[in-house]
């Protein structure tokens, strides 16, 4: 049951969709002849001009309004918004870090400083001055420690120095090497050339910082210049933009509308000949106004088919006559001379005239034909409806000529509304680039002063603390070249590298650190304060302006609104300037010229109700006959004329014809050829040769008086024939039928104008009222949007501004900071290498290496102490003997065991080098008492430049313990 009952269904489904089928196909064949059937060519044509009327009447408008000048210049700014470290990246990036832990951003307490009436108030420091403590804490200790250090490297170079001078602090030392001291050498010296290596780098951070510090401020007045120049060609480039847009614009917008206004009535009766199909009826006055031309055209064809015909008999009887002669003189020569014959048989006996003129068309009974119809007053008959028609026009021109006057004015008063408005827009930049000038041209100019004349003393301060350095580096890099490469000490050597020279190297430096170290200090202190005050001061607000206390400080002191009236701070000036806002937007100009107003004008000013008014105005009696009967009948007796009925293709057939079988020219030549002949083989036969000269002569006059001229009034009527070919059928198959199409045309429009007129009109005239309202709001919204949008825009600003602070913060501020830093960093490193450079100098001092255990015991006893060492008249008790030893014990100090060194346990005494150990077998035990004799010797005595008492044999241990 249910399957039945599905099946009964599909069927009835199946039965429905063929009947709609059904029905579909015959409303669409019965659509398709119904409009088959209708006036196609006025009914697809009027429902065209329906759908595109607003199309039309928009482009007869220019709703868009005219082709607006731009607003943009083709403006150069020469700011530049590249900063090149030259390699100085790091060091930079590395003190900012440091900066960045001493002290934030923010460079006082909150709180702290105030704006009261305009003027810049302090808190109390006895009140504060642990919040200021905390908030400087790290700045501060930072300062206290290099003072301290700049006061105590002196005081402490004072007491190393008298220490020195005490024999103590490493001024003496054993002449042997200990059993560690070479380990100790290698240690020291890598640690130290570790912190030499630290400390070149700072001394080539601070050369290489402190001359792009002053190259940064050699060109800082000139790039602040150069941001000026940019600054006044915004402001300039702004003041032509909103020039261009308040008075250009609105010039060529006025002239487009008034124009429009103008041409009203013009514009009104276009769009009703379009919408009525009316234009048939131009067509048709151009149709009738060519008659003219087409009867002259038609008259030249049928003089010039006369004149070929006349021409074409004479040719014929011309040639003829040549022809006949040259057949007669041929064949007297073609038996003695071949060229003879073969001229006769290729060439003469086919030739003939080609074309016969009489099988051109004879048109003057079309022609007569035509001249009647234009007789008969068909250009009459056919301008009364063109009269009638543009009567609608001098109809509307004076139903609304009070009222455009009226559109004028409201417009104009809203163009000068405009104008006020852009003159305060412009007076206000001009304020602002005076204020500009204001605050900068004199401290510009006082700048350029002060860097020029004080600007090469702190260079040459810089230059000369890193020389300074530089020559501490060069002594610790001296010193450890000779300490490390050079031999050791020897008082029989000459050479000036040794050992002893790195020691005495090295000392220079460690005194020039403590001599200098306080001016090191001072220098770096001051560049110290300032580069960290101008960078918080002045780059960090510049360049991070959101919530910056410098720049509220500013906005409160200055109060720009009171200043150049603008409600504005400098914080939202700097980040709308970074995003490209326009000056509109950047200035907060609304409340100098409220761009809303602007739109509001329409309604303001009225332009809307006179639009009104004058569109209702918009009228004119359309009862009128734009196709008499007379000038119907002309149209019909026009296609009876025949004009288009002319056989033209039978005229370019006929005359594109080659008017002989062959070229006249061509054939003199050759007989011209053949009487060269004729002279050379036969020259008794002169005769014959004139004869062949004579028609050559006649070819060549046919050529010219008849060929030429022939072939070009031929061409020129085939020419005439295909214009008229092409011209009379306007774009249908045959003139009949256009000439059919145009009269059903005019007499369809002249239905709708007397049925329709009076309402498409009304149309007309609001559309055309609405298409003027809009060229007024297209340029409103245009003034609106271009100077919230783009006049003026910021970037240039941005990018000066951005110039600016390359060439002070970056160029200067960063070379800056970078120098102090580098000192700082060097002074970090004296005291390692103070330690360092003076334990390095003690051992290098040291005349002997390591003897070894079993060399170094005999140091520490006295090999000969069984023996007798001590003189035999001595007198332990005698007074002048203590002294004598005394001497002696300080001449053998840096010696061997002295003489006075007898005591049983052998105590060693230090002795010079290369000298052995004072032995007693070699003393000379008698008393000499030469302390009482000058130079402590016998009378003529001279002490010998050395400190050895006594001749060789010295103690030497060999050039291999060296």
């Amino acid at each position: 049951m249910d399957r039945k009952r599905r099946k009964s269904s599909t069927v009835c489904l199946t039965r429905r969709r063929s009947f709609n089928a059904i029905n579909f196909i015959f409303t669409s064949c019965v659509l398709i002849m119904a409009v088959q059937l209708a006036s196609s060519n006025f009914t697809a044509r009027i429902n065209k001009i329906s759908a595109d009327l607003h199309k039309a009447l928009g482009v007869a408008l220019e709703h868009d309004g005219p082709n607006y000048t731009d607003l943009y210049e083709n403006v150069t700014y020469h700011s530049v918004d590249l900063f090149n470290p030259k390699g100085m990246s790091g060091l930079y990036n590395i003190t900012n870090m440091f900066m960045n832990v001493l002290i934030s951003k923010e460079i006082y307490p909150e709180g702290f400083i105030k704006v009261v009436n305009g003027h810049l108030e302090l808190g109390s420091f006895q009140e504060q001055w642990q919040t200021l403590l905390t908030h400087y804490a790290a700045l501060i200790s930072v300062l206290i420690i290099l003072l301290i250090f700049g006061v105590l490297m002196p005081i402490c170079g004072l007491c190393f120095c008298c220490c020195r001078c005490c024999g103590k602090c490493g001024a003496r030392s054993k002449p042997f090497d200990k059993k560690g001291d070479l380990c100790r050498k290698i240690c020291l010296a890598s640690l130290l050339i570790i912190a030499g290596t630290l400390m070149l780098f700072g001394v080539v951070c601070a050369f290489v910082s402190n001359q792009h510090m002053q190259d940064g401020t050699n060109e800082l007045s000139g790039n602040l210049k150069v941001a000026v120049k940019d600054a006044d060609i915004f402001i300039d480039a702004t003041e032509n933009q909103i020039n261009m847009l308040f008075s250009t614009n609105y010039k060529e917008f006025e002239n487009l509308l008034f124009l429009t206004l103008d041409t009203c009535s013009s514009i009104v009766l276009d769009q009703l000949r379009e919408y009525s199909n009316a234009t048939a009826l131009t067509e048709v006055v151009n149709i009738v106004n060519g008659l003219d031309g087409i009867k002259s055209n038609l008259t030249f064809m049928r003089g010039v088919t006369k004149y070929l015909r006349q021409q074409a008999d004479d040719l014929r009887n011309g040639l003829e006559k040549v022809k006949t002669n040259l057949l007669h003189i041929l064949m007297e020569c073609e038996s003695t001379l071949s060229p003879c014959s073969e001229l006769y048989s290729n060439y003469i006996q086919q030739l003939h005239v080609e074309i016969d003129y009489n099988n051109l068309p004879d048109i003057t009974k079309e022609l007569d034909q035509l001249s009647s119809v234009l007789d008969s007053g068909i250009k009459d008959t056919v301008q009364q409806g063109q009269q009638a028609f543009d009567s609608i026009k001098d109809e509307i021109n004076r139903t609304i000529g009070s009222e455009i006057p009226k559109v004028k004015r409201a417009v104009k008063q809203a163009g000068k509304e405009i104008a006020a408005g852009s003159s305060n827009v412009t007076a206000t930049l001009t304020k602002v680039k005076s204020v500009l000038h204001d605050y900068v041209d004199s401290p510009l100019s006082d700048v350029d002063v002060i860097l020029k004349k004080y600007s090469p003393y702190r260079y040459y301060i810089g230059l000369g603390v890193s020389c300074a350095l530089l020559l501490i580096t060069l002594c610790i890099t001296l010193g450890l070249i000779c300490g490390v490469c050079g031999k050791r000490p020897d008082a029989y050597s000459d050479d000036c590298c040794n050992k002893g020279a790195g020691s005495r190297f090295l000392m220079i430096a460690v005194g020039i650190m403590f001599m200098f170290a306080i001016v090191f200090v001072i220098v770096t202190v001051a560049h110290f304060f300032l580069g960290i005050l101008s960078q918080r001061l002045v780059c960090d607000t510049l360049r991070d302006p959101d919530d910056n206390q410098v720049v509220k400080l500013v906005d409160d002191v200055l109060n720009l609104k009171q200043t150049i009236g603008l409600d504005v701070n400098i914080s939202w000036v700097l980040n709308s300037c970074n995003q490209n806002y326009s000056a509109y937007n950047v200035f907060q100009l609304q409340g100098q010229y409220d761009l809303n107003e602007v739109v509001n004008y329409i309604d303001k000013f009225e332009i809307n109700k006179t639009l009104n008014e004058l569109t209702n105005q918009i009228h004119a009696n359309t009862q009128i006959e734009i196709l008499s009967p007379e000038a119907k009948q002309d149209l019909q007796d026009l296609v009876s004329s025949g004009i288009a009925n002319i056989n033209y293709d039978k005229f370019i057939d006929e005359l594109t014809n080659n008017l002989t079988s062959a070229d006249l020219n061509f054939l003199a030549t050759k007989l011209d050829e053949l009487v060269v002949i004729v002279q050379e083989k036969l020259p008794n036969n002169l005769e014959l040769a004139k004869q062949l000269t004579k028609c050559a002569r006649n070819l060549r006059r046919l050529q010219q008086d008849f060929i030429v001229p022939m072939t070009k009034k031929a061409k020129e009527s085939i020419e005439v024939a295909l214009n008229l070919k092409k011209s009379l059928n306007f774009g249908k198959d045959s003139f009949e039928e256009a000439i059919n199409d145009l009269i059903e045309e005019l007499e369809a429009a002249q239905s709708y104008l007397q049925v329709n007129g009076s309402k498409t009109m009304t149309e007309i005239a609001t559309d055309f009222g609405y298409g003027v309202e809009r060229q007024v709001r297209t340029y409103l919204y245009r003034v609106v949007n271009n100077t919230k949008d783009k006049v003026g825009t910021c970037g240039p600003l941005s990018a000066g501004l951005n110039s600016t602070l390359i060439a002070t913060c970056d160029k200067i501020l960063l070379p800056w900071n970078g120098f102090w830093f580098s000192l700082m960093w060097c002074l970090l490193l004296f005291i390692p290498t103070i330690i360092l450079s003076v334990k390095l100098a003690t051992l290098y001092q040291k005349y002997e290496p390591y003897p070894g255990p079993l060399v170094e015991a005999e140091y520490l006893y006295d090999a000969y102490a069984d023996r007798d060492n001590i003189p035999l008249n001595s007198n332990v008790s005698d007074k002048r003997s203590k002294q004598k030893n005394k001497k002696k014990h300080k001449r053998y100090e840096r010696g061997s065991y002295g003489p006075d060194a007898g005591n049983e346990h052998g105590i060693p005494r230090e002795m010079p080098s290369g000298s052995h150990y004072q032995d007693a077998r070699y003393a000379d035990m008698a008393p000499k008492h030469w302390d009482e004799f000058p130079a402590g010797g016998p009378p003529q005595y001279q002490r010998a430049p050395t400190e050895y008492e006594r001749p060789p044999p010295y103690y030497y241990p060999g050039t291999e313990q060296q």
